[in-house]
């Protein structure tokens, strides 16, 4: 299966940098109101699961970082690749 996002590495990375499990990380984005579970996290780090923005900055104050910082080690060439795969949601 082709990765839906190209983010998941970089929350996993974050994630376990600031040594929080999974299910932790999940408890502080439903602290911030976003109802998402440990197997949603599981999927997004593993790229199985498509993220939209709004996740995307609900995960980076999650992470107490910055939204670009989830996105800052992508390539042009990565996210040309997704977007030609037509999964880039738009």
């Amino acid at each position: 299966m082709a990765s839906q996002n190209l983010i998941g590495k970089y929350v996993r990375s974050r994630r376990e940098a600031s040594d929080l499990t999974q299910d932790a990380l999940a408890a502080a984005c439903q602290r911030l109101g976003w109802d998402v579970s440990r197997v949603s996290i599981a999927k997004i780090e593993t790229g199985v699961r498509a993220v939209n923005e709004a996740e995307v900055v609900v995960l980076s104050v999650a992470l107490s970082c910055q939204a670009s910082d989830l996105i800052k080690g992508i390539t042009i060439e990565e996210a040309i690749h997704l977007v030609r795969q037509g999964r880039s949601g738009g």
